[in-house]
This record gives C-alpha cells, sequence and structure tokens, in this order.
C-alpha cells in the first residue's frame, strides 16, 4: 500500500503540535520567576497563607527581638504542625532570639548581615540555609524545616528543624536470611542514607539528592561509590530521572518503571532490596543506588538474571553449602516454569514416555474426572494463586493460614468430589513449594508457568521446545542500562563465572565483575589459606 504526501503531512502535523505542546509546557514551568523575599513580615505572612491555602497544619508566628543597637526587630516564623520538632523551635530559635544576652554592634550592617549575625551568634541550631525566594522556602518547610524572617531584610533563614513520626528499623520482611543482619530501611530517606553510611564507612560513597514530581515534590537520592561505578552508568541514570516528568512519586516502583529498559519484558531490569548490607554490597561491586523518601526499598541498576539466585546468606555461610543451595534454587527455577506444562504435555501427546505402571497408577487416580490434564492444571493453579494473593494481603498470622491450610484443604475437598485427580494436586504442591525458594523472581515465574502450560495444553512436548528456545533469545537481548541482563554467561566472562552456579570461596573471588567497576577491579587480595600443620 503506497502511503500518500497528504497522509505524512497530516501525521507530522500530529507530531509536532504534540511535541510544541510538552515544550511549551515544559517553558512555562520554567518560566515561573521565583518571588523574592518582602521586607515586611506581614506581607510574608500573607503570601505563605496563600500557597497553603491557609491550611490547619501551616503554622506562623511573628515576634519581637532585639536587634542591633537595642533596637526591636519583628520576625516571622513559618512551619509545617508534624513535620517539625517543637523543642527545636522554642530551644534553639524562639527563646535564644528573644531572651539572648548579647549585643549586636550596628556599624557597617546593612540587611543582608543582619541576618548573617543573627545566624552566627543567637541562633543554637546545627544546620541552617538563607534564601532569597519564597519558592526555596516553602520548599524548606514542606521536608520540615522553619523558615525565620527578619522584617527589614531580603534573605531568609532555612532552619533544619525536622521533627515528623517515622517508623523504626526493624527486621526485613522481604530479604529474609537465618544468618546476617536483622535491619532494613524504611520510610525515612536519611534514616536509610544513614543505615547505608554506617557500613560503608569511606568518603568516596556518594549521595546526589534529586527531586522529582511535579505535585509531590519527592526526595531521592542517587548512591554510589565513586572511583568503583562507572561514571557512564551514573550520568545515565541521572539522565533518565531528569526526564521524569509526572505529578506524583510515591513509591520505588514508581521510578523503576520510568526508567527502566524493556519495560513489556517479564523481567525486571532493575534491582530490589530492603536490606542495607545487600545495597552496600552491590554498591561495592559498581553498581549504582537509587533510595526514594517514602519507601522501605532501594532500586539497584544494573540487575543482572544470576542475582535473582543470589541470597545475602549466602555470602555469611560456608562455601559448600551456599554453591549447593544455590544450585537448587537453578533447578527449583526451571522445575517451577516447566513441571505443569510438562505434565499437560506428557499426558495428553506422549503417553508413551510415561512408564506403563505410572501411567496406569495416574489413570486410576483421574477416572471419574470430567476435564482433561490441561483443564484440571489450570482450574487447580488459579485455586493456588488465588490463595497466595490472599494471603499476601492478609495479616500476616492469618495469611499463612490460608495460603497453605486452604490449598490442603481445598485441594482434599476437590479429589474427594472427584473434580481433580491426585496426581494434579501432587503437581500444582511440588511447583508452589519450588517458586518459595527463589522469591526475587516470583512474578516471573507466575507468568512463565502459565506460558508455558499453555504451550504445552496446545503443542505438547514441541511447545514446551518452542517456549525454551524463545526464552533463551528473550533473555540473552535484554539490556540493563547497557549492560547484558544474561551476563556473564551471554557475553560469556569466565572470570566473572565464579560467582553465578556456585558461591566461590571469598579468597578466590579476587576481583569485580568486569563490566561494572572498569577502573578498579581487585576486591581483595588476601592469601589463600594455609594448610594446618
Amino acid at each position: 500500500m503506497r502511503v500518500k504526501d497528504g497522509d505524512i503531512m497530516i501525521f507530522n502535523y500530529i507530531f509536532n503540535r504534540i511535541k510544541d505542546k510538552s515544550s511549551a509546557s515544559r517553558r512555562a514551568d520554567a518560566a515561573q520567576a521565583p518571588v523574592g523575599v518582602f521586607l515586611t513580615a506581614a506581607e510574608n505572612e500573607s503570601f505563605l497563607k496563600g500557597r497553603f491555602l491557609n491550611s490547619s497544619d501551616f503554622k506562623t508566628r511573628i515576634f519581637t527581638f532585639k536587634g542591633p543597637g537595642g533596637k526591636n526587630e519583628k520576625a516571622l516564623l513559618a512551619f509545617m504542625d508534624g513535620l517539625t520538632d517543637s523543642a527545636v523551635i522554642n530551644d534553639s530559635i524562639i527563646k535564644p532570639l528573644m531572651h539572648g544576652l548579647r549585643n549586636f554592634t550596628p556599624a557597617g550592617m546593612g540587611p543582608k548581615s543582619k541576618v548573617e549575625r543573627i545566624n552566627d551568634v543567637l541562633l543554637s541550631v546545627g544546620e541552617i540555609e538563607t534564601a532569597a525566594d519564597l519558592d526555596t522556602a516553602i520548599s524548606g518547610i514542606l521536608n520540615g524545616d522553619c523558615a525565620m524572617f527578619v522584617e527589614g531584610c531580603t534573605e531568609c533563614t532555612i532552619i533544619s528543624s525536622k521533627g515528623f513520626e517515622k517508623r523504626g528499623v526493624e527486621q526485613p520482611s522481604y530479604d529474609i536470611s537465618m544468618r546476617g543482619p536483622r535491619e532494613s530501611f524504611n520510610e525515612n530517606l536519611r534514616t536509610n542514607t544513614s543505615l547505608l553510611r554506617r557500613r560503608v564507612k569511606n568518603s568516596r560513597l556518594t549521595f546526589e539528592n534529586l527531586v522529582v514530581g511535579r505535585k509531590t515534590n519527592t526526595n531521592l537520592c542517587v548512591t554510589y561509590i565513586d572511583g568503583l561505578a562507572d561514571p557512564k552508568l551514573i550520568a545515565e541514570i541521572k539522565r533518565r530521572i531528569g526526564y521524569i516528568n509526572v505529578d506524583m512519586i510515591l513509591e520505588s516502583g514508581y521510578i523503576e518503571e520510568y526508567i527502566e529498559d524493556s519495560p513489556f519484558s517479564i523481567f525486571a531490569t532493575m534491582g530490589l532490596t530492603e536490606r542495607p548490607d545487600v545495597l552496600a554490597g552491590k554498591l561495592l561491586e559498581g553498581r549504582v543506588g537509587i533510595l526514594v523518601d517514602g519507601s522501605p526499598f532501594a532500586l539497584t541498576a544494573p540487575y543482572l538474571f544470576v542475582e535473582a539466585f543470589q541470597n545475602p546468606e549466602d555470602y555469611y555461610a560456608r562455601t559448600t553449602y551456599a554453591s549447593i543451595v544455590r544450585v537448587f534454587r537453578y533447578l527449583a527455577f526451571f522445575l517451577s516454569i516447566l513441571v505443569p506444562g510438562l505434565y499437560v504435555a506428557l499426558t495428553s501427546y506422549h503417553q508413551e514416555l510415561i512408564p506403563a505402571s505410572l501411567l496406569f497408577s495416574m489413570s486410576a487416580s483421574s477416572e471419574g474426572v470430567p476435564f482433561n490434564s490441561f483443564t484440571e492444571i489450570a482450574l487447580f493453579l488459579l485455586v493456588f494463586e488465588l490463595l497466595k494473593e490472599a494471603g499476601i494481603h492478609m495479616p500476616k498470622n492469618v495469611g499463612q493460614t490460608i495460603s497453605i491450610v486452604g490449598g490442603l484443604v481445598m485441594g482434599e475437598a476437590a479429589i474427594q468430589a472427584g473434580i481433580i485427580g491426585a496426581p494434579v494436586v501432587i503437581i500444582i504442591a511440588f511447583t508452589a513449594v519450588s517458586s518459595f525458594v527463589i522469591p526475587m523472581l516470583s512474578n516471573e515465574v507466575t507468568m512463565l508457568r502459565w506460558i508455558f502450560l499453555f504451550l504445552g495444553g496446545l503443542l505438547g512436548g514441541y511447545g514446551i521446545s518452542i517456549g525454551i528456545i524463545c526464552l533463551t533469545i528473550h533473555v540473552t537481548g535484554i539490556q540493563s542500562f547497557g549492560y547484558s541482563y544474561f551476563s556473564p554467561f551471554f557475553p560469556c566472562r569466565p572470570e566473572d563465572l565464579k560467582d553465578t552456579f556456585i558461591r566461590a570461596p571469598l579468597w578466590i573471588m579476587r576481583t569485580r565483575p568486569a563490566e561494572l567497576s572498569p577502573d578498579d577491579r581487585t576486591r581483595e587480595d588476601t592469601p589463600i589459606p594455609p594448610d594446618n600443620e
């Protein structure tokens, strides 16, 4: 079919209109000039109350204190009730100003130097900064700081007074291990950075603050170790975050969806962890982390396929045990996605491959069942997924009971009612246990299991083979921030295979992954432990 010139012109017109509208929106946001600080406290108070629409949690206080030469000065304090520490405001700001015993010398003191002198002499607060516009003051107020405006000055003082309620540091509920630290991130950004700083006491550990979300103004930190992380990777992550133009960012999942590669792939291309020790280990390999205020989960990039099979406990346990368990995880992954589809393919298309005694036993168990094997597996697999979803969103103690006891009771009842056969219950139970071994791939395993089930039901063993080939092609073609998702298997890097199928002894893993940290590959240089004499 030939495309007409008129159609091309219409398409170009629509595309340019959309592009111009987006550019105009960005220019309009950038064209809003900041409003300067007014000279009187009343004007500043009126402007701020107008911006906050007289919200009940926005508080102001106008008071008088002794200024230079004993002259009375008027000041305005503006803060958010519930976000600030009242002790800091009362004891470190108002009390020193109203009852301070220090005298000022008015000689050579202009409006700007007055603010600086007040900050240096009277305020007993650790963190103070000045701002010449009200937009910066509003941003500080919304972050839990207190803004002070001295009448006659063209600058305001933003005083650190954060004191909002936050959840304490608790045990991890997602990355669980028998051995290792029992701390996890919470929803407070500064608490999370401090937990990470405690584990990496290095001046090269860097936190770069960014603000995303036009309405929510969510704070986030891009963290990395300077000299280990690839500068190109850091620049690419910040570039993608800089392109985010959205009203709200409420959790790290928003950031992940906006900046990840292959958004329609079933495999995640960004890592997720709630443990400071895990994030520290990834940063020390040359990765970059993203901490979002309000989220207890940190993102890491790049994220490789092998990371889903690595558990924090692997590096705290002995290498022999850790290697055996890791092999079990790979085995559990393939069993979890293939067993239901293989069962349907064998019972429907390739019964000659099943031993005769086993085939007769399975046929006797399924006698009287009105459905074929595909329908049996699909129905009970659907019930299992519903029970699992219900267990996740129910209270913890109740949820475990629903998912385990509910599955057993419903399976037994279904067998007695003749709806499904006993082999189906065994297959689904085995599949469920296998999927629990690799929680980091829970979503991917669920989708792949259904895909292979349909392929096995439609095409038998040929469908399973086609699915494996397509899965291999897909996984080897995914990129994570410019890095191969299937590395170090493809492209093959033999020197990086020591932490894939097995976990080699720590004194053998002397180098970091070649791609992640090209400038500093040496991880350790400990001599091999000597033999006992």
